[in-house]
């Protein structure tokens, strides 16, 4: 029986689980990538040389090698080119253009959630935050279609806000930016499966944020699931989502969305509509048995998430106890030793570790997700627990830099959870 032949678009480290799950499956995998040494070639059948937006080149190879199904891996970016070649080939797809214009798109989303009478963060325009009236610094600056915090910036005045947009645009494909007020509370974190127009919420979770570097964007120091906040988002976010979901046609695939939590709304700013960096679909697996990876794979190859109704195991409460998606990071330097991984290594409440970086990298992007040199997901049968194993963890786990000094930037403060 030959193997079916499963081509994925991107190779980032984070695009290692699915290769791996899509090969555990049987599948033949081809991964592209423009760059040699990327990580998710090392571990697939076949790596590609390929510029994934030159979705000519993709559809010739895809034709070629008798590609059975197409998936997205770890990045906003390529999935307008995804919808693309599936759509050319006739391909199984989770999103089409509607999906991809409002989860794929930070002001798409805007739109879309005014449009289902949801609040969205305040937004100016550049005419309006350069006017001699205005007083609402400082401003937060972002391109509308990348990830991986990258492109962010806060300006104070006039002055430093033309710098950010400047800097923004070069991280957008479109040229294009929000500016936006900076929102100084809860950040809210939602997580969605679906299965034949069925929706279920695989996850709620509290963001913690670093802000510790001046102008920069705040980046992730952990996310707490289940999050304080689960019963405002059922009482007052929920079926506004379905809604949406109805009118562009969402009825299959994976969605995560963060938001800010402030006077009792919750403001969604961020959307992917593909595995994250922050592979909560471990917790899904490891609290209720849904395989999200499997699902995704048998859609590509199969157009069905699978036979059974996989949507109704979801329980985004954890059946009561906690989970931790706790982030290391460093500032700008090079790596000279990592202490302790093989002692989180060891450490029971410990379900996977997923290093980005080692000695010798050099953290030259402050303000995005490379500062991040590893994650690791807990779990605990109760927060007080959850405080320990994350106060243990931090204490042993540490960067130094290539002059022997300590390169770590604070912590998820365990007392704040």
């Amino acid at each position: 029986m030959m193997r079916k032949k499963l081509l994925i678009l991107g190779a980032t480290s984070e695009t290692v689980k699915m290769v791996e799950r899509a090969e555990s499956m049987g599948a033949e995998t081809y991964v592209a990538d423009p760059f040699e040494d990327a990580h998710a070639k090392k571990v697939c059948s076949h790596p590609v040389l390929m510029d994934c937006f030159d979705t000519d080149a993709v559809c010739q190879l895809a034709v070629s090698e008798g590609i059975d199904g197409v998936l997205p891996g770890c990045a906003d970016i390529l999935m307008a080119p995804y919808e693309e070649v599936c759509e050319r080939l006739s391909l199984p797809c989770y999103v089409n253009k509607d999906i991809v214009r409002v989860f794929n798109n930070k002001a798409g989303l805007k739109r879309a959630l005014e449009g289902v009478s949801l609040p969205t963060v305040p937004e100016y325009s550049r005419e309006e935050a350069e006017s001699d009236s205005f007083s609402g610094y400082p401003l937060f600056v972002k391109p509308v279609d990348n990830n991986s915090s990258k492109g962010m910036y806060i300006a104070d005045d006039r002055e430093s806000l033309e710098t950010a947009i400047e800097k923004a645009r070069s991280f957008s494909r479109s040229d294009t930016v929000l500016i936006e007020e900076v929102m100084d509370c809860d950040d809210f974190y939602v997580g969605y499966f679906l299965q034949d127009g069925n929706a279920a919420v695989t996850f709620t979770g509290d963001r913690y944020v670093n802000k510790e570097q001046k102008g920069l964007g705040s980046i992730t120091s952990g996310i707490v699931y289940p999050s304080v906040h689960t019963d405002l988002y059922f009482d007052a976010v929920h079926e506004k989502m379905l809604r949406l979901f109805d009118s562009i046609g969402f009825r299959n695939g994976i969605l995560n969305i963060q938001g800010f939590v402030r006077d009792n709304k919750i403001m969604f700013y961020d959307p992917a509509l593909r595995i994250t960096g922050g592979q909560e679909y471990m917790l899904s697996k490891h609290f209720y048995g849904l395989d999200i990876l499997g699902a995704l794979v048998n859609l590509a190859l199969s157009g069905s998430m699978g036979d059974s109704p996989l949507y109704t195991l979801c329980d985004h409460s954890f059946s009561g106890r906690c989970g931790c998606n706790l982030t290391f990071s460093v500032r700008p330097g090079t790596i000279g030793r990592i202490e302790g991984m093989d002692y989180a290594a060891c450490d029971p409440h410990v379900l996977n570790i997923t290093q980005e970086h080692g000695p010798g990298t050099v953290i030259d992007r402050p303000g995005t997700a490379q500062q991040n040199f590893a994650r690791m997901h807990l779990f605990a049968d109760s927060r007080e627990e959850m405080k320990t194993v994350i106060k243990d963890l931090q204490e042993h786990v540490i960067a130094y830099d290539d002059k022997g000094n300590d390169m770590m930037l604070k912590g998820l403060d365990p007392e704040s959870i």
